[in-house]
């Protein structure tokens, strides 16, 4: 079956390309409809045609994956996943669509990637860099090829968030 995600940007798209699809070996087709420094995972109108536009393409199911810290918006915090998720699909106005599901990253895509070397719920970019000892911050694509050329693969038994969307597109059925 072939799945549809939408990202928030472009190094989750990247991480998805590069890494996710590769190792997992899975039909996915990813969109993301921002591009570095915006948060259109926010604007309705690009998200609903990001959506049409995974549907045209064969996909039966679409995921939109958004951050515990995405609310660029209206300065709105949350730390409770089911409440982001509640308050993602009112704001997107997702009810009209029924293949389509809302996964939160907790806290961020690096979380991810983290799970790679240590429990990582509620990570952040920062707690990534630090296994790389990076002297100064890096992007998101940095970090990334990091990750890729570390070799190591994300451990789904190390985050909570990772676990659940493997689980909903049917790559594990458990997460020991």
């Amino acid at each position: 079956m072939k799945i549809g995600l939408i990202v928030e940007g472009d190094s989750d798209k990247e991480f998805f390309e590069k890494y996710f699809k590769p190792k997992l070996k899975k039909d996915i087709l990813v969109s993301s409809p921002g591009k570095k420094g915006t948060c259109k995972i926010l604007n309705r109108d690009k998200v609903h045609r990001d959506i049409k536009m995974l549907f045209a393409k064969g996909c039966q199911e679409v995921y939109i994956l958004i951050d515990l810290d995405t609310q660029c918006d209206d300065g709105q915090k949350f730390t409770c996943i089911v409440e982001l998720k509640e308050w993602y699909s009112e704001k997107i106005a997702l009810k009209k669509h029924s293949n389509v599901y809302v996964s939160v990253v907790s806290k961020e895509i690096e979380a991810w990637m983290l799970s790679a070397w240590q429990k990582s719920d509620n990570k952040s970019k920062q707690d990534f860099e630090k296994i790389f000892k990076a002297k100064k911050s890096l992007n998101e694509l940095e970090l990334l090829k990091k990750f890729i050329t570390s070799k190591k693969d994300i451990e789904a038994k190390n985050n909570e968030s990772l676990c659940y969307f493997l689980k909903k597109i049917g790559l594990v059925e458990t997460c020991n």
